[in-house]
């Protein structure tokens, strides 16, 4: 029954399919109608459907019935029939017949590509199938390059999701394919790198790019460097209906030339105009100019007094340098002097064996000039301010055979001058001459008690008796005091400006102040001495621990007991220091063998050098560096004065009080008690400023007085358990014995014994 769709209501059955002006079945015959499919069926613009109501059909059946039982049958097919026409009844969808969902194409303008879209149309019983696809493609005409794996996936996803899908190119066409020119085909190797390019280009000859590590051929003039290829026409291709699609386009090259090579149309090739190496880079093609022949180079020193030859080895189809070519070039530097005719004749060899030194050889070296010696000062006495000791075959020191004091007697020679010699003139490799310069005469070097020897004025002598000393600049002789035996109540106490030399003791309770140095032959006792320059003690210092030295500079002794020693430089002992104390402001260096030191404390800021210290009682024996003691007693005395003034200040205190408390009552002072608080005042601030300076100056003794960074000690053979190392602030009690030779030095604050 035709029923416009407007007068169709929900639960309707379809009589007859739905068919799309494409001739696609759009809904199948025997579909109950639901509202969701109606309302599909409006939108795909069908207007009219063929359906019926349930109890239409249900008539129609019974009429079938009725035409079927004029017929003859089995009675048994009477009931099956009358079975199945009473289920069709009740489940019209379960029979319905399946429902082939909305397919669309969308085919590309340029027929190359078709995407397929499917979409439900609300049918409970929708269906995808391969046919009904290829069906559809058919409608269009498709016929070339459908994708099979695509159409699966489409059916596939279909039965998963049963919702609106699309694939793209579902067919594809084969696009054509442009023709292209004949590629170019080099007939030698080429530069393809312009890096490598560069490198050529700033070269003139082969030599100095034959290690620039590619690999090139020697192109010459009239060389034929490349040729055009036959070229592929171009291809056509199909769209996906299977229509040829053509193309008349063709891919050139890009190809430039620069001129130093030539295109030949008649053979298609690219001829070379020079001699060099082929190049292609960024679609240009040439030849990069280069000379083959070996060569040789000519360097000059700037002060023209070496010439030098670089010989460079020919390269493919190259000469080899030539010997008249190298004299030439020695011939236009006009280089005559010094020429090394041996250096030519080995390059002529190296040349004819096809050997190329690597360095370059020097062919012609000038005469330098000599300038003359300067005159100098020849001492005939010992100049040495060393007082370290000898060492003895057996590994001992002593200071037996030392002396720091060293007489003259009025007249004696003390030094000689040297006269200085002539300079010798010198030529350059082209003859030009270069002067020479004169020594200088050097000057006697007179100092007080000294004088120029009447006859030879050229030697400086003694003016008078007594010790003769150089002191880096000038010799000088002083008038020096020998004590002939001890110091003891035979001589008293003595205090002398310059240097005395003891023949014997210095005997315990007496001092001994001189300027300059000391020597004393025998043993100090418990004695105070004090000297200006340097002491050398050949036996020992020993005593009940009431003894002092005190030397501005090296202190020097043969052994030492129970003392205390103190030296602005540096002190040696040949032997032992026992229980002693010494400072040095720069290095104590004790050689005793087997002991060296045991108890006491030594202090240097420098260094500390010694065999063995300690013993097997592990006596507590103190090493410390990096400490100036000059400097902790200047901080001693910054210290007393800042302590000092502070008392001052407090004695101050109460007077400005008491004034203070007067103005407060009288508002002003009398004339002479404000002159009084004023003055009071004044000293208050002197005070303050005194005190702010010598704050300043002991900040500033604190940072210097402790240098760990170079200090350290030394054991070169043994330090005993009882030992302490201290650098700086930092501390390190030896435990168990360390066996040397070793070094202790504090770094990063922190104890390494290396």
């Amino acid at each position: 029954m035709l029923i416009n769709i407007e007068d169709v209501n929900p639960g309707m059955v379809l009589v007859e399919d739905v068919v799309m002006p494409n001739g696609a079945v759009l809904v199948n015959a025997s579909t109950e109608l639901t509202e969701k499919l109606i309302e599909t069926l409006k939108k795909r613009g069908i207007e009219e459907v063929q359906a019926a109501t349930t109890e239409e059909l249900a008539s129609l059946d019974d009429e079938f019935d009725e035409s079927e039982s004029e017929e003859t049958y089995e009675e048994e097919e009477e009931e099956e029939s009358t079975d199945h026409h009473s289920q069709h009844h009740h489940n019209h969808h379960e029979e319905a017949r399946p429902v082939v969902p909305n397919i669309r194409l969308l085919v590309s303008e340029d027929l190359m590509s078709a995407n397929m879209i499917v979409e439900p149309l609300g049918a409970p019983n929708e269906v995808l199938e391969y046919d009904k696809i290829m069906e559809v493609l058919g409608q269009y005409e498709v016929t070339y390059g459908i994708n099979e794996k695509k159409v699966s996936e489409l059916i596939e996803r279909w039965e998963k999701e049963k919702k609106a899908c699309e694939i793209e190119s579902i067919a594809q066409g084969a696009p054509p394919t442009p023709g292209k020119e004949g590629e170019l085909e080099f007939r030698v190797k080429y530069i393809e790198d312009s890096y490598y390019c560069n490198e050529i280009k700033n070269a003139s000859h082969y030599w100095q790019i034959a290690e620039i590590g590619v690999e090139i051929d020697r192109v010459d003039k009239g060389t034929v460097i490349a040729a055009r290829q036959m070229g592929m026409p171009p291809v056509p291709g199909k769209n996906i209906k299977g229509e040829l699609v053509t193309i008349d386009e063709i891919i050139r090259e890009k190809l430039g030339l620069d001129e130093t090579v030539e295109y030949v149309s008649e053979k298609n090739e690219i001829v070379s105009k020079a001699c060099g190496v082929a190049y292609f880079v960024d679609g240009m093609a040439g030849v990069l100019p280069l000379d083959f022949d070996g060569s040789a180079e000519l360097s000059l020193e700037p002060d023209m007094m070496i010439a030098r030859i670089a010989l460079h080895a020919p390269g493919p189809g190259g000469k080899a340098p030539s010997m008249d070519t190298i004299k030439q070039l020695l011939q236009n530097e006009k280089i005559t002097v010094g020429v090394k005719n041996d250096a030519l004749a080995r390059l002529a060899d190296s040349i004819t064996k096809n050997q190329y030194p690597g360095e370059s050889v020097v062919v012609a070296e000038g005469v330098r000039p000599k300038n003359g010696k300067d005159g100098k000062v020849e001492f005939l006495f010992d100049i040495s301010s060393s007082l370290k000791p000898k060492s003895n075959p057996d590994g001992s020191v002593d200071f037996k055979n030392l002396s720091i004091v060293k007489s003259v007697a009025k007249g004696d020679e003390l030094a000689r001058l040297a006269p200085p010699t002539k300079g010798e003139p010198g030529k350059d490799i082209t003859g030009r001459e270069l002067p020479a310069e004169d020594g200088s005469p050097a000057k006697l070097p007179a100092g007080a008690n000294t004088q120029p020897h009447p006859d030879h004025p050229e030697v400086l002598i003694s003016g008078t008796d007594g010790n003769v000393k150089y002191d880096g600049s000038l010799v000088e002789v002083s008038e020096g005091f020998v004590v002939p035996g001890d110091i003891d109540f035979s001589t008293g106490n003595l205090n002398y400006p310059k240097s005395i030399v003891v023949n014997g003791d210095v005997k315990s309770g007496f001092s001994v102040q001189c300027g300059g140095d000391l020597q004393v032959s025998g043993t100090i006792e418990d004695a105070h001495l004090s000297v200006g320059g340097n002491i050398l003690c050949k036996l020992g210092f020993v005593g009940q621990g009431k003894g002092l030295i005190d030397a501005k500079g090296d202190v020097n002794i043969g052994f030492l007991k129970n003392q205390q020693v103190r030296s602005r430089k540096s002190v040696s002992i040949a032997k032992e220091a026992i229980n002693a104390t010494i400072y040095a402001k720069n290095s104590i260096e004790i050689f005793g063998n087997p002991l060296s030191a045991a108890g006491g404390h030594l202090i240097a800021r420098d260094s500390i050098t010694v065999h063995t210290v300690g013993n097997n009682s592990s006596i507590r024996t103190i090493l410390e560096v990096g400490l100036d003691f000059t400097m902790v007693e200047g901080l001693k005395k910054i210290e007393s004065q800042i302590k000092e003034i502070n008392e001052s200040k407090e004695k101050l205190a109460e007077p400005i009080r008491r004034f203070q408390r007067l103005i407060k009552i009288r508002k002003k002072l009398p004339p002479k008690e404000e002159f009084l608080f004023t003055k009071l005042k004044n000293t208050l601030a002197r005070y303050d400023q005194q005190l702010g300076e010598l704050e300043k100056r002991k900040s500033a003794v604190e940072k210097k007085m402790r240098d760990t960074d170079n200090a350290f000690i030394k054991i070169t053979h043994a330090a005993m358990p009882g030992t302490m190392f201290k650098i700086g602030p930092r501390y390190f009690l030896v435990k168990d014995e360390i066996i040397g030779p070793k070094t202790v030095r504090l770094i990063k604050n922190q104890f390494r014994i290396l």
